[in-house]
């Protein structure tokens, strides 16, 4: 049987990360599968606080967003290295995107890699309903 090229596309913060890896484990991936473990990093979406703005300016802005990536970044590795201890062949894919590009970033990303099939956690997904 041929391998699937599987797309698992996670917020690896969000407390649902692990029930979606667990769903996905139980009841749709197999062993053979390669996962394309995937993060939209909305930076806009981060510097926004319970509605109100937060300015930053110059490096300050630099170094957030260094600090944003860099934490988001290591916790993709750890979800990546808990499907790994499964036996799961894994890839991680970060990409950067401007919340109104966000969807479209993935949807590019699928069409062009040419993968089976697209598995996604259930929160913050209000940027993705059309």
């Amino acid at each position: 049987m041929k391998a699937r090229e599987i797309v698992l596309a996670v917020d690896p913060e969000a407390e649902e990360v692990a029930k979606t890896i667990q769903w996905a484990s139980e009841n749709f991936l197999r062993q053979d599968d390669h996962i394309h473990l995937v993060m939209v990093l909305v930076m806009d979406a981060e510097l926004v606080d319970d509605q109100d703005l937060v300015t930053i300016t110059g490096d300050s802005l630099t170094e957030l967003e260094k600090e944003i990536t860099t934490q988001r970044t290591r916790a993709m590795t750890n979800v990546a290295d808990k499907l790994k201890s499964k036996g799961y062949y894994v890839t991680e894919h970060v990409f950067k995107s401007k919340p109104e590009n966000a969807c479209h970033v993935l949807i590019d990303y699928i069409d062009t890699s040419k993968m089976d099939c697209l598995v996604m956690g259930s929160r913050n997904l209000s940027g993705w309903k059309r």
